[in-house]
C-alpha cells in the first residue's frame, strides 16, 4: 500500500477543550502476557511516573489476554465505563485494547462523555493477514465517533507486531485524528512515549 498523504499531518497541533484540571484514565493493555517487562507493563509503569497528580489512573486485568475474544473484553470495558462517575473519561488503550475501544465506541451508543482517546499502535482488523471477523470494524466505523473530541494515534515505524501501515489506514478513516508516528520505539515502548504525556495535558490545560 502505497503511503497517504493524509500522513502529512504528523505534527499537527491537537484541538484543545474545556477538560476540567484533573481528570480519569483508564487504560486498557494488549493482549499476550502482562508481567513485568511484558504486554504493556513498560507503559503502565511510565503512565504511572509522568502523570499529573490530579490524574487517577485505572488499569485493569482484561479477560484472558493470552487467549482474548472481542466478546468478554467488550463486556469487561462495557462494565468499567459504567461504573465509572460522572467526570469525563480519558481513554489510553494499546494494540488490541485500542481496537476493541475503536469497536466498541463505534457500535455503541455513548454512555460516557470521552475527553480524549490516545490508541497506542492499534490494530485495523480486515487488512490481509489481519482478517478476524470478531475484531473487524463495520464499514463506516469512523462516522459514529464524532462525540469524541480529541483523538490520537501512536505508532512506531520499527513496530514488528502490528506494522505501521495499520496507521495509514486509520489516517485515512479518520482524517481529523492526530498522528504521531516514531522511529524506533518498537511495539513495547520501553521508554514510555512522553509526547503522550504532552498530549493528555494539551486538552488538560494544567
Amino acid at each position: 500500500m502505497n503511503r497517504p498523504q493524509t500522513i502529512n499531518k504528523l505534527q499537527r497541533e491537537p484541538p484543545a477543550s474545556a477538560l476540567a484540571k484533573g481528570c480519569d484514565i483508564l487504560f486498557l493493555p494488549c493482549a499476550g502476557p502482562q508481567g513485568t517487562g511484558e504486554g504493556s507493563d513498560f507503559l503502565a509503569r511510565f503512565l504511572r511516573g509522568h502523570l499529573e497528580p490530579e490524574c487517577r489512573l485505572l488499569i485493569p486485568d482484561m479477560p484472558d489476554p493470552e487467549n482474548p475474544h472481542y466478546k468478554p473484553w467488550k463486556k469487561k470495558f462495557e462494565h468499567l465505563l459504567r461504573d465509572h462517575g460522572d467526570d469525563e473519561l480519558l481513554i489510553i488503550a494499546h494494540s488490541l485494547g485500542a481496537s476493541v475501544v475503536l469497536k466498541y465506541l463505534s457500535e455503541n451508543p455513548p454512555i460516557k462523555s470521552i475527553a480524549g482517546m490516545f490508541l497506542i499502535s492499534a490494530v485495523y482488523w480486515g487488512l490481509e493477514n489481519w482478517e478476524v471477523a470478531e475484531f473487524r470494524f463495520e464499514m463506516d466505523f469512523q462516522r459514529h465517533l464524532h462525540y469524541i473530541p480529541n483523538i490520537f494515534f501512536y505508532h512506531s515505524k520499527d513496530d514488528t507486531v502490528v506494522p505501521v501501515s495499520h496507521l495509514w489506514h486509520f489516517a485515512v478513516a479518520l482524517p481529523d485524528a492526530v498522528i504521531r508516528q516514531f522511529e524506533h520505539e518498537g511495539h513495547l515502548y520501553v521508554n514510555g512515549i512522553p509526547k503522550l504525556v504532552e498530549d493528555i495535558r494539551s486538552i488538560g490545560k494544567w
